[in-house]
């Protein structure tokens, strides 16, 4: 899915309803006020990044390719959710089994990441690669890119960051504690959460 696709919603609705309607919002507000807060922490990671780049050029590629990590990484739990929505029995071995493979898990999206970062910067050109057919999933972040638009991706990367955390929250606090809710981790219900978080944070930022 593209990275900057968005869940049809042909009727304007109250910021009340979107909520009630998110089913998952309830786990991404519970930790609201806490310093744990998925908001509080993406912040906390630009800030460490502001840090850490010697420039805005170095700033403005690692949020870039970064932005396409974490929704890489974001449709690996995506799956995961799936799987555990249609076999809520064995959702504690597999939240185990998903932590362990975390460093090769990493490396791949890596991997996909630094691909399709090449066909950003070459302007959607790409001499064949093993993520040739999954480049239409970046292919508008190319005008961003090209233009050096450091608010869109500054906005996309706490947005995204924020879209991990909570994405983390649900998968290692919630389910774990609450294991009677994996029937409400269908493939809608967590994109509508996605949408939702990234809104909140646009209002915010």
């Amino acid at each position: 899915m593209s990275l900057l696709k968005r869940i049809p919603n042909p009727i304007v609705k109250r910021k009340e309803e979107v909520y009630k309607q998110t089913i998952l919002a309830r786990y991404f507000h519970d930790l609201e006020g806490e310093p744990d807060f998925p908001l509080n922490l993406a912040l906390i990671s630009y800030e460490k990044l502001q840090e850490t780049t010697g420039s805005q050029e170095e700033l403005f590629r690692y949020m870039a390719e970064d932005c396409i990590f974490t929704s890489l990484y974001a449709t690996f739990y995506e799956e995961l959710f799936a799987v555990i929505q249609q076999n809520p029995e064995y959702a504690l071995p597999l939240v185990e089994k998903f932590s362990s493979q975390q460093e090769e898990r990493e490396q791949i999206i890596a991997e996909q990441a630094e691909l399709h970062m090449n066909f950003i910067e070459s302007k959607g050109l790409c001499p064949g690669c093993a993520c040739c057919d999954n480049h239409a999933d970046v292919a508008d972040l190319i005008t961003y890119y090209q233009r050096g638009d450091i608010d869109f991706f500054t906005t996309l990367y706490i947005g995204m960051q924020t879209i991990q955390f909570s994405m983390e929250h649900i998968l290692y606090d919630v389910i774990p504690s609450n294991p009677s809710m994996t029937d409400e981790l269908t493939k809608h219900n967590v994109l509508q959460l996605r949408q939702y978080i990234f809104d909140y944070v646009e209002e915010r930022i």
